[in-house]
């Protein structure tokens, strides 16, 4: 069980299930930016770029306060929700949705899940170093936010922000292409040095 310090799978599949149903109307969406985001197109990556730049250069050139980007990005949810669960399924051919997006689909929500367990535990963990190493507890709160407030005022905060969302939506597909990246960066290294010491024997 979750109390004792470790993940609880039951609660685990409960959540997964349960994504899978209240997210069914969303599941081709889902697919897609798990493809999108897992790279398996070479030039998917610039989509993510291009789409989350266009965004903060939106921001940046508008000067949208705070509250009126909570506000935008609700109203831009609210339409989004409004279309996938009206017009967008009425459109969708039955024979779209196969096996296999079947299984991803299936995976995304177990993988959901498995991040939000395992999140609740370490936090749930975290928050106990309260009653048993209190030092600790307000050490590591203390130095977490103090470099955050220096970060913050010492960098521009949506650059810091941009480069963030940025990291974060390329990771899975840094992840998943990283032995090809790797291999890649390798042959160019091998290409050049080969071609230097071409060079030097000429």
């Amino acid at each position: 069980m979750a109390g004792d310090g470790s993940i609880d799978f039951q609660e685990k599949e409960r959540i997964s299930k349960e994504l899978r149903v209240s997210m069914n109307e969303w599941r081709e969406i889902i697919v897609l930016l798990n493809a999108i985001m897992s790279w398996q197109k070479n030039w998917f990556p610039a989509i993510t770029v291009i789409c989350v730049t266009s965004i903060y250069l939106y921001v940046w050139l508008v000067n949208c306060s705070i509250l009126n980007m909570i506000w935008m990005t609700g109203l831009c949810a609210a339409v989004l929700d409004c279309i996938v669960c009206g017009p967008f399924q009425r459109i969708l051919p039955p024979s779209s949705w196969d096996q296999d997006k079947e299984r991803t689909y299936a995976d995304i929500s177990e993988w959901v899940a498995d991040c939000w367990v395992t999140t609740k535990l370490y936090t749930s963990r975290f928050f106990n170093l309260r009653q048993t190493h209190t030092k600790l507890f307000h050490s590591v709160l203390s130095v977490s936010f103090f470099s955050l407030l220096y970060i913050g005022t010492t960098f521009n905060n949506m650059f810091i922000s941009y480069i963030t969302i940025l990291a974060i939506l390329l990771f899975p597909g840094f992840k998943t292409k990283s032995e090809y990246i790797e291999g890649s960066l390798q042959r160019y290294a091998h290409h050049m040095l080969s071609g230097d010491d071409d060079e030097a024997s000429s």
